[in-house]
């Protein structure tokens, strides 16, 4: 398979009737072989002295190392070429024609002046490397041979029929651009690596959602065609589990169905365990109700006017009270909602889900969102009775690169069902220490590496510890070095973000170091290591006690 970049074609296109074309030449040349790089929808900018600012966008670039580049522009629908006026147009599918720009010209200029960006780059070599541009019309059938204009000839043409062959297509294209002396002029891998660099960081894909709380974009999860397909096959059924290990996309998923009905007009409420969560996806899901699960206990024993005693402790305030209060609420006030979605259901008690199914409409939806091995709060599963299908599975890891989802299928129980398309990343890092001050000592030396070194932005970073306030000692302003530890992401440089584990809880950070992990009884190590490590996009650091013996790595 070649490597494309983007890897997967934006939203925006997967939703545009329109450019269905696109998406066929793109599925056909990620199928190359891995000697091929192709880059999708590659924006470029000019400046030119008379004319001011220029732009353009080349539809895919092919580049090969042994070869060559080849700029190929996409035109959909039926083609029709006019020489009497100079005129293009492209045939929709109700048969109406619509003027569209030269095909040829504009793969040719795309191809010049990405080709003058290209010579820019420092260690770009002086001389000649293979670069030609050609056309693609996925939606027609030419005829080989056939006569077209002098500057399109047939064999830079690429039509339905040569997709379905591309291997063969592309090779073609390259040998009748180049010649028999192709190889004189070739990039090279050098070449290659210089074009990713510019031309790939034309589009950055967010992997799931971002963990920064305060002041932070809307990140969107690319999702694979799986999950796209389980909100279809779904289909209209009212009580639905989703079961899913961490980083498929199972929040996002939920939130994509509460918005579906949400744009239907119903009342949907939102509940997830998690008090960060929640207040995250307020800002996203702002026509639903969007709670956790207490949160919304809360309101509604203040809506009772209800008061719990100062000597009640907190473990029957929350697994007793706040339930029974939300059900009499629900008594009182009649069932309000339309649809309700569950986020982190592993982590709900049984009573948890009577008490939410109260507030639901006779003919309402219930649709719950979990993954079982990340039970860390002793949730009920079976989820009261209310579920009676088998739960829907989602295997495929889209949040963590391949290195760190290979280190978090470890702590789950049932590895061998997860997979992971994603790029290998770099290899999670396990610093052992033999003390808390030598572990400090060791994690400001890494906040130093990389907020300093490697220019890494320290709202990316999150400190994590399976200890609880009373236990740990990276509380919330804890100096380390030049560093401050904080509740919460910071725009100042200086702070580094502190959790512990079971609050961090279905968020995410680009880096993510764990630590404390001491000599003590942790029965739910594992799971706590499966929780924590699966927090880490792109990169996870570990800082364990030597005396811990614990599953570091896959092999």
């Amino acid at each position: 398979m070649a490597r494309i970049f983007p890897n997967q074609p934006p939203q925006s296109v997967l939703d545009n009737p329109l450019r269905s074309g696109e998406l066929k030449v793109f599925l056909a040349l990620k199928s190359l072989p891995d000697t091929y790089t192709v880059f999708y929808s590659t924006h470029w900018q000019d400046q030119n002295k008379y004319k001011g600012v220029q732009e353009g966008e080349a539809d895919f670039v092919i580049a090969h190392a042994e070869k060559g580049f080849i700029f190929l522009e996409v035109k959909g629908g039926g083609i029709r070429y006019q020489h009497e006026n100079d005129q293009w147009y492209s045939q929709d599918r109700n048969n109406d024609y619509h003027e569209i720009k030269d095909p040829v010209e504009q793969a040719r200029r795309n191809h010049y002046n990405i080709e003058k960006k290209l010579r820019e780059i420092p260690g770009w070599p002086q001389y000649k490397i293979n670069m030609w541009h050609a056309v693609c019309f996925p939606d027609v059938w030419i005829r080989p041979g056939q006569s077209l204009k002098l500057d399109l000839p047939r064999e830079q043409i690429l039509d339905s029929q040569d997709l379905s062959k591309i291997d063969e297509t592309v090779s073609n294209l390259f040998a009748y651009s180049f010649g028999i002396n192709m190889k004189d002029y070739a990039p090279g891998t050098n070449c290659i690596m210089l074009a990713e660099k510019l031309l790939a960081n034309s589009f950055e894909f967010k992997t799931p959602l971002g963990a920064e709380l305060e002041n932070v974009d809307q990140k969107l999860i690319q999702l694979t065609e799986d999950q796209f397909r389980a909100l279809q096959i779904l289909g209209n059924r009212k009580r639905v589990a989703i079961a899913g290990c961490a980083g498929s996309g199972k929040t996002m998923l939920a939130v994509k169905k509460a918005q579906q009905f949400c744009d239907l007009g119903q009342n949907v409420l939102f509940v997830c365990f998690n008090s960060a969560l929640a207040d995250h996806l307020k800002t996203i899901l702002i026509d639903a109700t969007v709670e956790n699960f207490h949160g919304l206990c809360a309101l509604a024993t203040r809506r009772l006017r209800k008061s719990i005693p100062n000597n009640v402790d907190d473990r029957r305030k929350f697994t007793e009270l706040y339930p029974e209060y939300l059900m009499e609420f629900a008594e009182e006030s009649d069932p309000i909602y339309d649809a309700i979605i569950v986020d982190e259901g592993q982590d709900f008690l049984e009573n948890y889900w009577i008490a939410l199914h109260s507030l639901l409409k006779t003919d309402g939806y219930f649709f719950i969102f979990y993954d079982d091995n990340q039970n860390i709060f002793q949730g009920s599963t079976d989820f009261g009775g209310l579920i009676t299908e088998p739960p829907f599975q989602l295997f495929e890891n889209c949040r963590n690169t391949k290195l760190i989802h290979e280190t978090v299928k470890r702590y789950h129980n049932n590895p061998n069902s997860l997979t992971s398309s994603a790029p290998d990343g770099i290899a999670p890092e396990w610093i052992a220490y033999d003390n808390a001050d030598e572990m400090k000592r060791g994690l400001s030396k890494t906040l130093h590496r990389l907020v300093i070194d490697e220019n890494v932005s320290s709202k990316e970073i999150v400190v994590l510890t399976p200890k609880g306030d009373t236990r740990t000692v990276l509380l919330p302003g804890t100096p380390l070095g030049n560093f401050r530890l904080s509740q919460q992401s910071s725009s100042r440089q200086t702070d580094i973000m502190v959790s512990s584990i079971q609050r961090f809880k279905g968020l995410e950070k680009r880096v993510v170091i764990i630590t404390e992990l001491d000599p003590v009884n942790y029965m739910d190590l594992e799971t706590l290591l499966y929780v924590g490590c699966s927090r880490a996009r792109t990169h996870l650091i570990v800082f364990y006690n030597a005396s811990v013996s614990i599953h570091k790595s896959p092999n």
